[in-house]
């Protein structure tokens, strides 16, 4: 996660110390959960700031406006997710094509129900129509998302060309995307929630392998 923090500060005017690095991590953890609670319009510097018990000059000092801030938190979320994505294919890396599409798949399910994760993809998808920052980062995340359901995809279906990997990659993403949107929303309980993560998860192997 290191490279993505000096990404984030690459628009601050001087160098950061390892002492720094946590406290930037620190600004980027609680913005997240900010944004994440009240969406674009209730993030700000001075809420930030008041989170973490800290001077707003000192947030300013690492991330110069809210714009600044904004875009280093979208990339913040969306390495974390990709992060976890990468550690399970390392653990995963002598386990059979489809052991590995399950697992994948049990990941970003279990990703879509945590409230903080939707909350945060809401928000980026509604701001991608507007504003410019997540605009990028969302692009960034979908290419990046669509070659590791592509690569997926073709461990258990290799005789599929290019075009029907994407597409199918594609089609995998949607449902995940309008998973998360569903459970945002907090319909149905607990039993209601983990039939439709099952059906769901049911309806991605075979779109994977049909």
């Amino acid at each position: 996660m290191r490279d993505t923090l000096l990404e984030s500060l690459k628009k601050k005017d001087s160098g950061t110390t390892g002492k720094g690095m946590d406290r930037a991590r620190d600004i980027l953890e609680a913005a997240r959960a900010l944004f994440a609670a009240e969406g674009y319009a209730g993030l700000s510097m001075r809420g930030v700031a008041a989170a973490l018990g800290i001077s707003l000059s000192t947030v300013q000092h690492y991330y110069r406006d809210k714009d600044t801030l904004l875009e280093a938190v979208l990339l913040y979320q969306m390495d974390q997710y990709q992060a976890a994505v990468a550690e399970l294919s390392g653990v995963l890396a002598d386990a059979g094509p489809e052991a590995r599409l399950r697992a994948a798949m049990a990941l970003f399910l279990t990703e879509a129900r945590r409230p903080e994760v939707g909350g945060v993809f809401m928000e980026i998808w509604s701001l991608a129509n507007r504003h410019p920052a997540a605009a990028r980062v969302l692009e960034q995340v979908r290419l990046r998302e669509r070659k590791q359901f592509m690569r997926l995809v073709q461990g258990v279906a290799p005789a599929l060309d290019e075009g029907e990997l994407a597409r199918r990659a594609r089609l995998m993403i949607a449902l995940i995307e309008g998973l998360t949107v569903q459970l945002s929303r907090g319909d149905g309980g607990e039993e209601e929630t983990g039939a439709l993560v099952r059906a769901a998860e049911t309806a991605l192997l075979g779109i994977a392998r049909d």
